[in-house]
């Protein structure tokens, strides 16, 4: 799992997952993203566009990710799911727990930022 972080110009932590969202993914989730989600009132987006597959762990991290930054304040958005991702967050209903968005740009609106080209 990569994990690939950049911070737009309006303040919103943009995170690409590649790869495949396993067990595996563990460490580099709880090194790279909770300190991201775990500050107060964070704003974050994490694109899953490049997430081949997701296991019940992977399901997990994203959940524990969730979690953490709703005990700061902060907002999680998901996007850009394949369709096997989205079939399994549709599966298990977590598509009604998760915020999710169809691309970065779309989350990104979400939190009142209208260009991705301004992510550096």
């Amino acid at each position: 799992m990569d994990i690939h972080i950049k911070e737009s110009v309006g303040g919103v932590s943009v995170v690409g997952l590649n790869g495949e969202l396993g067990s595996h993914a563990e460490d580099s989730i709880r090194e790279q993203l909770h300190p991201v989600v775990g500050e107060r009132h964070a704003k974050v987006v994490i694109d899953l566009s490049n997430v081949r597959t997701i296991d019940s762990s992977g399901l997990g991290h994203l959940i524990s990710l969730v979690t953490h930054s709703r005990m700061t304040e902060s907002r999680v958005i998901l996007c850009g799911a394949s369709s096997f991702v989205r079939g399994v967050l549709d599966v298990t209903q977590l598509d009604q727990w998760f915020e999710l968005a169809d691309s970065v740009d779309a989350a990104l609106s979400k939190f009142g930022v209208t260009n991705s080209k301004s992510l550096s």
